[in-house]
């Protein structure tokens, strides 16, 4: 299972402060402390207003990009920044978040994934938003699959992301994402799936043991990846043993592993 980084986010006062008065000893901490924890991608986000993402992306993007290993997630709806940020980025391996199935979206984004060969996550939403149903999602996941098709973009360097929505707006929407995602593997072999994880507990108490236990869920519905705070130690813990308790961890070997590394919590 892939582990999307989610810290570096101007969403998040530190962050959107660091990025102000530029500290860049922050921000590579942030970086190597999340590498350090397991992440596979760093998620890179510099949205706050729109001129200062176009300059603030590439600018994060040249800082960080040889100060860790493992690739970058850009995460932007801004196009002239994701543009910007791809013309310096070089370590080959990227992903891209996000688009959706709105056509302007479609035409911005996936060029570019397929200029880079990039990994591009789809969201299963569209001009009138996120759909309450199952069978709604499917019918825009349909046409994001299409549409990476037409771009000549292999469903392995497709993730869809069915969109989690807070259980603290409709208490169905745990399930309505669970529906979704079982779903989706059946119809749309070889496509992988994502999300924003924390989504889920968004204005409830307690909100790591709702992450936690929502996290386990996913994976026994098939999640394959996640973008998720890595150094939630109990988080990582329970999706160790959740690979190993779905038959997806050879022999235990990572769980044990984690186990003689300290990364488990009792």
């Amino acid at each position: 299972m892939l582990i999307v980084a989610e810290r570096i986010n101007a969403t998040r006062k530190p962050i959107r402060e660091a990025l102000e008065r530029k500290d860049v000893a922050f921000l590579l901490e942030e970086a190597k402390k999340q590498e350090a924890a397991g992440a596979h991608f760093l998620d890179v986000n510099a949205g706050t207003e729109a001129e200062k993402e176009i300059e603030n992306l590439p600018w994060l993007v040249e800082l960080l990009q040889d100060a860790v290993n493992i690739p970058l997630c850009l995460d932007t709806a801004n196009d002239e920044a994701l543009a910007r940020a791809l013309r310096v980025y070089r370590k080959g391996e990227v992903m891209i978040n996000s688009f959706t199935a709105e056509a302007r979206r479609i035409e911005a984004v996936l060029p570019l994934a397929q200029e880079h060969k990039a990994y591009v996550v789809g969201l299963a939403m569209g001009d009138g938003g996120i759909p309450e149903t199952v069978a709604d999602r499917l019918k825009l996941v349909e046409r994001l699959v299409q549409a990476t098709e037409d771009y000549g973009i292999p469903r392995e360097r497709l993730f869809i992301d069915p969109l989690v929505v807070p259980i603290g707006t409709d208490q169905r929407q745990g399930r309505v994402f669970l529906e979704t995602l079982q779903a989706l593997k059946q119809e749309f072999p070889g496509v992988r799936t994502i999300c924003g994880l924390s989504n889920i507990s968004f204005g409830m108490p307690n909100r790591r043991l709702l992450n936690r236990t929502f996290l386990a869920l996913c994976i026994g519905y098939g999640l394959d990846a996640a973008i998720v705070d890595p150094l939630d130690q109990e988080l990582m813990a329970v999706l160790f043993a959740a690979l190993a308790l779905t038959g997806q961890d050879e022999f235990c070997m990572n769980y044990i592993a984690a186990y003689r590394s300290g990364k488990l919590c009792s």
